[in-house]
Parts: structure tokens; sequence; C-alpha cells
């Protein structure tokens, strides 16, 4: 294609596009006889034919439309045109143009009510593009002064009417709890229809005067109580709608601070109301209070699973620090550390052992300062482990049995045990952690007769 040809179709396409840009701007100003005069003179759309008889019939619907605007029924609207195609075959061409109809709903918001083609045929008449045969296919939405389908909009009402019922009774059992939370006792009897009625362990009543009557009751009781703060949150609601009448079923939850300040559901259970609406507002008129779990801010705890955790948690961690304590002897006794040594006993606590018997840290310190000499080197360090640690924990005291080894260097630098033996202690909680209330070591192998260990020993105790 020559550039001469190539500019020409260009200028033809551009030409066509204005036409279409015209035709809405014509529409939309309401200007028939401009719209009528973009048609060839054998031009047709629908059963008209002829510029005139164009303008003949967009004259009758313009009485539709001026009749339309008077009852409310017509708004001023807006044609878009886009995705023009066209091809062009010397002085005909073939257009296909999406078009757009926009209006504006209640509100003032633009809206696309309908949307198509126009599928037309044009022609070169005295040098300018007309259009022959226009051709309006419509694939969605509805015109104007069309009525919109009955039961779509009553059903459309209806929904409507139901959510906002709904989300009308979610907000009664929101300010529900809001009112209770902020102690508004005013606020929530008004909550509940004229012959409302209300049943709750505080008791039962009828109506807000009496409802009202009955919380002040509970202000009462509670006067001079300390209650950490609270929150109730209610969720699940369940309601079923039967015209000015509805049911619900709400899940509530009570929180509060624990003695840590962490938040703690309390109890929790449902509401299972009946309501209607009263003056087109919905009003409680049946509310049944059912806790299902949990108790009353005022109640006396009981030992829950918490409790039952931190139990457990506590002698796993006292196990843990007696088991340090075992560490920190016997590495105290194998560093020569023998002041630390002392230090880990009671005031009264005893050590026994093959070799003597001693009461109080400082006892026990000097005792093995002169059994337990500084090593020479580390090349004649000796160890001692332990093993097989049974521990047995009653609150504040505790007794353990464990295995012990002492080993020392043999030949070769190869580590030999030299003794074992087992422990039997008694172990007390002070303030400065676990320490030994007795321990009594034994020699197993080679095997001591028990004589210090007996001393200050019970019946029982020896003879075990």
């Amino acid at each position: 294609m020559s550039d001469a040809a190539r500019l020409r179709e260009l200028e033809d396409k551009e030409e066509i596009r204005q036409i279409f840009t015209d035709y809405a701007r014509y529409l939309d100003n309401y200007d028939y006889a401009g719209y009528a005069n973009l048609f060839a003179s054998n031009g047709a759309f629908g059963e008209a034919v002829g510029p005139e008889a164009i303008t003949a019939q967009m004259a009758k619907y313009v009485e539709r439309v001026t009749t339309a605007k008077a009852e409310g029924r017509f708004k001023d609207a807006v044609h878009l045109m886009s995705n023009h195609h066209i091809e062009i075959d010397g002085d005909t061409a073939r257009a296909d143009i999406t078009w757009c109809y926009m209006t504006r709903d209640a509100d003032q918001v633009p809206t696309v009510f309908q949307m198509g083609h126009y599928l037309d045929d044009l022609v070169r008449e005295d040098g300018k593009w007309k259009i022959l045969k226009h051709t309006v296919n419509r694939n969605m939405g509805r015109a104007q002064l069309e009525d919109p389908h009955p039961a779509r909009l009553d059903d459309t009402n209806a929904r409507l009417r139901e959510l906002e019922d709904k989300e009308a009774i979610r907000q009664i059992f929101t300010d529900y709890a809001r009112f209770l939370d902020s102690g508004n006792m005013e606020g929530y009897a008004g909550l509940f229809a004229q012959n409302g009625w209300m049943k709750a362990s505080l008791g039962e009543a009828t109506g807000p005067v009496a409802i009202l009557e009955l919380l002040n009751k509970y202000r009462a009781v509670s006067k001079g109580r300390k209650f950490p703060r609270s929150k109730h949150i209610v969720g699940n609601h369940d309601i079923n709608l039967d015209g000015d009448t509805a049911k619900a079923v709400v899940s509530w939850f009570y929180l509060t601070l624990d003695p840590d300040g962490v938040p703690m559901i309390l109890q929790g259970g449902h509401y299972v109301d009946d309501l209607v609406r009263e003056d087109g507002v919905w009003k409680l008129v049946s509310h049944d209070i059912d806790r299902f779990f949990g108790r009353a801010p005022f109640e006396t705890p009981p030992v829950t699973r918490l409790d039952r955790i931190e139990a457990r948690l506590q002698e796993l961690e006292d196990k843990d620090a007696i088991m340090r304590l075992f560490q920190d002897l016997q590495d105290a006794l194998d560093g020569r550390d023998l002041k630390k040594y002392g230090d880990l006993f009671t005031e009264d606590g005893v050590w026994t052992g093959v070799t003597g018997h001693q009461t109080g840290p400082a006892a026990i310190t000097e005792f093995f300062t002169r059994l337990c000499k500084p090593w020479e080197s580390e090349g004649h360090r000796t160890y001692h482990s332990t093993s097989d640690h049974k521990i047995d924990i009653d609150g504040d005291t505790a007794v353990s049995t464990s295995q012990w080894r002492h080993i020392m260097r043999g030949e070769k630098d190869a580590p030999i045990v030299v003794h074992h033996g087992h422990y039997e202690d008694i172990l007390r909680r002070t303030p400065e952690g676990w320490r030994f209330a007795r321990r009594d070591a034994f020699g197993d192998i080679p095997y001591y007769e028990p004589k210090f260990q007996l001393i200050g020993r019970k019946p029982a105790e020896a003879q075990g």
C-alpha cells in the first residue's frame, strides 16, 4: 500500500470514528436532527429510512423520554464509544463499535445501564462518510424506559431487609456486652421490650423497670468487692427471622485477668432469646442466660488445669535445680572449692561418709579441707560422677538416691573406677535455693560397713 493510500485510509477511519463520537454527543444532548444527519440519504435505522424518517422516529422517542423524565423514571445519560473496529473497502466501510450506556442511580452514583455493539454499514456520499445501515445489538442491561423485573426487585428488597434486621439484632448483643462492661445498667434494661423477660442467676424480671431494679440489687451485692477488669465477648449469632419476631442463640464468654494479669476466660454460655420489633425497633422479649462452664467472679476458684500444669512445671524445675545442686557439689569437691562445698548445705546440714560425720557448712568445709589437699597438678586430679538419680519432692523438701563413682588415673593414663557407692540425700528449699539438709555417702565397692551414716538417723532410715 502506498503512503498516499495509507494516509487516505487513516483519514477515512478518523472520520468514521468522529461519526460515532458525534452520534453519542447528539443522543446525550437530545439533538436528534444532528443525529439523523449522520445517516445517508437512504440510510436505514430500523423501519425508518432516510434522515427525515429517522428524525421523525426519534421525535416520538423524545416524547416518551420527556414524559418519563417528568415522572422520575428517566435520567440524563452518557454514551461511551470504544473498541472501534473499522474495515474500509473503497467508498464503503463496515464498523463494529462497542457502546456503553451510563446513567446514575438513586444515590447519584454512575452506573452502567446497558452495553452492546453497533454493527454498521457506511458509505461515502458527496465526499463524506454516512451511516447506510445502523444495527443496535444490545448484549446486556435494559433501556431506562423498560420496567425492571419485579421479582428480582422484590427479592432484593426482602434480602436487604433480612440483612438489616439481622444486623440490628447483632447490634443488640454488642450493646448488651458494652453496657454490662461499662456498668450502664439503664442502657442494658433499655434493650428489652415493654413485656421483655429476663432470667439469670440473679433471678427473673419482666419489663425494663423491673429488670433495672434487679440489676441494681446486683450492684448492691457487689459493692465493696474488688473485681478485676472484665470483658464480655459475644459471637456465633444464630438468628432466625419470622416477620416482626425472631429467635437468637448467641455464644458468650466472660473474660477477666488471672493473678499474673493475663486475660483468661472465666465463664461462657449461650443467650437463648426471643425478640420482637416494637415501634420499628428490635427488642428482647425473652432473655435466658445459659452458663455451661466457668464461675462467677465472686465464687471461689477451683483447681484449674493451669494450676495443675504449674504444679507439674514447678516439680520439673525443682528436680532440675536439685540436679544442678548435685553437679555443683561434685564440681566443688573435684575442683577443691571446699568453701563452696560446705555452703551447699543448710545451717544444720549433715554430711556423713565412711570417714566421718559433720554438721553445718563451716564444720563440713573444715573437715574436707583437712581431708582433701589441693592438687599438685592437673595430672593428679581425680573425678567423681553420679547417675541413676531418683528424686521425690514434697513441697519444700525432697529425698533422693543416686549412684556415685570415684575415678582416678591408672596405667598409661587410663581412667579407673577405684570406688563405687551410693548417696542417700535429704534436701530443703531455702531462700538461696535448694540445699543439702543431709547427705549420707555409702561405700559399696569396696564395701565399707556403715557407721557414721547411722548417726542421727531415724530407725526407719537406719534400717533402710
